[in-house]
């Protein structure tokens, strides 16, 4: 739990520089817990005295921004991710295809032909049931309408 918390402060510093209190209400805010602030700063030092980061002091606040290292780690991550995403992609065709499981197979096509798909459900996670219930009813509205169109005009969805 503690190097997926630095790497969500390191994400979240190269967002937006931000100062320690501030990644703590990010964290409570995002990740659904409020770590102690004897938890975050000496991350937060780990994380600069590995180059990831770099500490400016602004007042009596100091204020964190990603470093080029840092920016470039992140962009690494990144490239796992998709890789991850590919994997996963291929592990559910896999299954698809073993348990002759259609619908598993057409969710998996699905998600390769419109990747902000994935994107969404992520987003539909964050979101409290009731916003997510009526924004999937206005979509599904949405595309029906569109498909009923297309219909009408000859033109496959």
């Amino acid at each position: 739990m503690k190097a997926m918390l630095k790497l969500f402060m390191l994400k979240e510093i190269a967002d937006l520089p931000s100062t320690g209190y501030s990644i703590i209400k990010k964290c409570e805010e995002k990740l659904g817990y409020k770590p102690s602030a004897g938890s975050i700063y000496p991350m937060l030092k780990s994380l600069e005295k590995e180059g990831l980061i770099v500490a400016k002091k602004e007042g009596r606040r100091i204020i964190y921004s990603a470093s080029k290292k840092g920016l470039q780690f992140i962009d690494g991550i990144k490239k796992i991710r998709e890789e991850f995403y590919k994997k996963l992609q291929s592990h559910i065709m896999a299954t698809a295809e073993i348990f002759n499981d259609a619908e598993l197979k057409n969710m998996a096509d699905m998600f390769k032909k419109y990747p902000a798909l994935k994107k969404i459900l992520f987003l539909l996670n964050r979101m409290d049931d009731e916003r997510a219930n009526k924004l999937l009813d206005e979509i599904y509205r949405r595309l029906k309408n569109e498909s009923n169109r297309n219909k009408r005009s000859g033109k496959r969805i």
